[in-house]
């Protein structure tokens, strides 16, 4: 089964983003447009998991998750990958308490190095929400300061992060379907 493990975007996060991405379609077009109804923000992309390694990965997420407590995230401003100047994804990033988001991402990526047969992205993690693939720009590339002055609002929602999951994800004609399958709480003791 295809896995990763993420974080829900809340509701207001979400039609906030939708919004900017909205004004942002009106710039420029991409070869494909992210759908927001599967919003979320990856910690860890697992790929093709054995399903006997979800009781493993789920006790991981316990481990991880009895040491951080909840923290705040709120929409940060433009990036792209690789380069401003020749985008193949733009996104908009993350403010707020991002430690304690990189010391997750950090730990659950030690808890998976203990299982042999699991793997997952190593590159170096650059919390992101994916609003296009393949954006279609002109040779000054992305105009992040314009954008993030013309787009996006000096306060930005903010919300309280206090749980993550790990998602199951089955690619259909339609587009991809996530489904959670496991869920572990910041702060709390898991009794294991």
């Amino acid at each position: 089964m295809r896995l990763f493990v993420a974080l829900e975007i809340p509701e207001v996060a979400a039609q906030y983003i939708e919004q900017v991405q909205k004004q942002v379609r009106g710039e420029i077009r991409a070869e494909r447009w992210q759908s927001l109804h599967n919003l979320h923000l990856t910690l860890h992309f697992l790929g093709e998991v054995e399903e006997k390694l979800v009781p493993d990965i789920s006790r991981d997420m316990d481990i991880v998750s009895e040491i951080i407590p909840p923290f705040t995230l709120k929409v940060g401003g433009f990036g792209a990958f690789p380069t401003w100047e020749r985008p193949r994804v733009l996104w908009l990033g993350l403010r707020g308490q991002i430690e304690p988001l990189k010391q997750l991402h950090l730990l659950l990526g030690k808890r998976f190095d203990l299982h042999p047969g699991l793997s997952y992205d190593q590159k170096l993690y650059r919390p992101h929400i994916t609003l296009a693939r393949g954006p279609k720009t002109g040779p000054q590339g992305v105009p992040a300061a314009e954008w993030n002055e013309r787009f996006l609002s000096s306060e930005p929602p903010e919300w309280q992060v206090t749980r993550f999951h790990l998602f199951r994800s089955e690619l259909r004609p339609e587009g991809a379907k996530h489904s959670i399958l496991y869920t572990s709480t910041f702060g709390k003791d898991h009794g294991k």
